[in-house]
Parts: C-alpha cells; structure tokens; sequence
C-alpha cells in the first residue's frame, strides 16, 4: 500500500489526505476532519476512528483456583 502526502486543502500541511463526504472538491487531512465544527452533521466522516473495548478477564474455574491456592500454600512452607 502507499500512501500520498498531498497538501490539505484547509491547513496546508502535507499529510495523507481524503476527499471530504460534504464538500467533494476538499482535500482534508485527519486533523482538520476531527477538529471540523459540522463533523456531528457529517453522514460518514472520511477520518473515523472506533475504540477496542478492552477484554475482560475470563473467571478461573474452581479447580484451577485449588490448585493455585494449593502451590502457593507449598512455597510459603518452603
């Protein structure tokens, strides 16, 4: 895949740029389409970013829990 620094049309920089879904003849850069005053009117923002929801740990079965329980009780004898 290659990537084009072209210049955005808003602020200037060179930085990969996208064509704006409300304004076809703009090319934006990732700042310039988050910091956008109409971003909430936007149908799809050509710069969307999605969170991970962080994994939660699975429960310790019983069994396994014994058997920690009963290692660790051994190395604090020792």
């Amino acid at each position: 895949m290659t990537i084009y620094w072209e210049q955005c049309s808003l602020c200037g920089r060179y930085h990969s740029t996208r064509q704006c879904t409300l304004n076809p003849d703009v090319m934006v850069c990732v700042y310039c389409c988050i910091s956008c005053p109409v971003r909430n009117k936007c149908p799809k923002p050509v710069w969307r970013f999605e969170f991970e929801k962080p994994v939660t740990p699975k429960p310790i079965p019983d069994e396994k829990k014994k058997l920690m329980e009963e290692l660790l009780s051994k190395l604090e004898k020792t």
